[in-house]
């Protein structure tokens, strides 16, 4: 009698590469596969460690306040993705969008090397993973030379944060709170 073997190997084999190679992965950009109108929660990346100098303490999470990051230096770009947030004692929550369009909500923490977050799918509310690296930068002419910026990577910092920027934020806090992630 020919037994068969009670664990699939083809699912085996591809868990074992998987850790193996997970940490060679180059990052993915939060949204450059994602086109006008579609939902940014179903795009993963892979964050790469960035080994540093600095203390993890004093690098792991922008201070406390709402932030507005986009792939554009320019708001409102169509076919551009942005990403409003409040962080709040290490905690993130914000909204994931292109403008003219729908958005994700998302909830997460800072890490090392990278803010982790849960996205929830505006159209059917399944959630996945989602991981933006982090960048350090010397902030060398800013007030406190010592102590490096903190970026998301593939993403540039805005200063105006629009009136519908709030209204996605609040919209996606009060959400987030109602399924227990943030």
């Amino acid at each position: 009698m020919n037994r068969q073997p009670n664990f699939d190997i083809k699912s085996t084999f591809h868990n074992a590469v998987q850790k193996l190679v997970k940490p060679f992965l180059s990052v993915s950009l939060l949204m450059s596969a994602a086109v006008v109108g579609q939902s940014f929660s179903g795009v993963a990346a892979n964050a790469v460690a960035q080994p540093s100098n600095q203390s993890s303490a004093s690098l792991t999470a922008l201070p406390d306040g709402v932030y507005l990051y986009g792939q554009s230096a320019q708001p409102d770009q169509i076919g551009k993705g942005y990403f409003v947030f409040e962080v709040s004692q290490g905690k993130v929550a914000g909204a994931l969008y292109m403008p003219r369009s729908s958005f994700d909500c998302a909830a997460g923490q800072f890490e090392v090397d990278q803010l982790s977050l849960t996205v929830v799918n505006s159209y059917d509310r399944s959630t996945n993973p989602f991981e933006i690296a982090l960048e350090r930068t010397s902030n060398i002419a800013g007030a406190n030379p010592t102590k490096p910026a903190l970026n998301l990577e593939g993403f540039q910092r805005l200063q105006n944060v629009s009136k519908n920027d709030l209204r996605m934020l609040e919209t996606c806090k009060t959400d987030l709170k109602q399924l227990s992630l943030n």
